[in-house]
């Protein structure tokens, strides 16, 4: 737990931990979170949100916005991405996004955008659409591969004059 001797916004008070109620609005809709424990100064009355209550409070509120939003669930990613037999850092370097996206989605920890949710319903629909993208890749992979060869190709010619 986190302890305080005194407020660091005002450093005259001393900060009292309190368990209240929180609630938090996200276009037009409701979420209000129960136990939420804080930190306040019983001078300023400035508050800091306890860690635990941060951690656990931001996972329910990434859920709270797929919700609003309309975006897919950490589950319904996980069986789509299992539905092409592929590992979370694999599917990360195909539809971009980096090699822990596809971990922190599955977990809830991250939000993917509408654009990823977006792609990820085309080949939940359209599942021969990865081929594309693994194609595409592939040439990306190989033109990168030739720049390569061509620099060490000049930095030999340069070093053999």
């Amino acid at each position: 737990m986190q302890e305080f001797k005194k407020c660091p916004f005002c450093g005259k008070g001393k900060l009292v931990k309190k368990v209240t109620e929180e609630v938090f609005n996200y276009k037009g809709k409701t979420i209000t979170i129960p136990d939420y424990v804080i930190h306040e100064c019983n001078v300023c009355g400035e508050s800091i949100v306890d860690r635990k209550t941060l951690k656990s409070a931001g996972k329910k509120l990434k859920e709270f916005k797929r919700q609003v939003e309309g975006l897919l669930t950490p589950e319904e990613i996980r069986n789509i991405r299992k539905k092409f037999g592929l590992s979370q850092e694999k599917m990360g370097e195909i539809l971009g996004g980096g090699k822990k996206s596809f971990a922190r989605y599955e977990t809830g920890q991250l939000c993917q955008s509408r654009p990823m949710d977006n792609l990820l319903r085309i080949l939940d629909a359209y599942p021969f659409v990865i081929q594309i993208l693994i194609k595409d890749k592939i040439k990306q992979v190989e033109k990168q591969s030739r720049k390569i060869k061509d620099l060490e190709l000049q930095k030999s010619l340069q070093s053999s004059e």
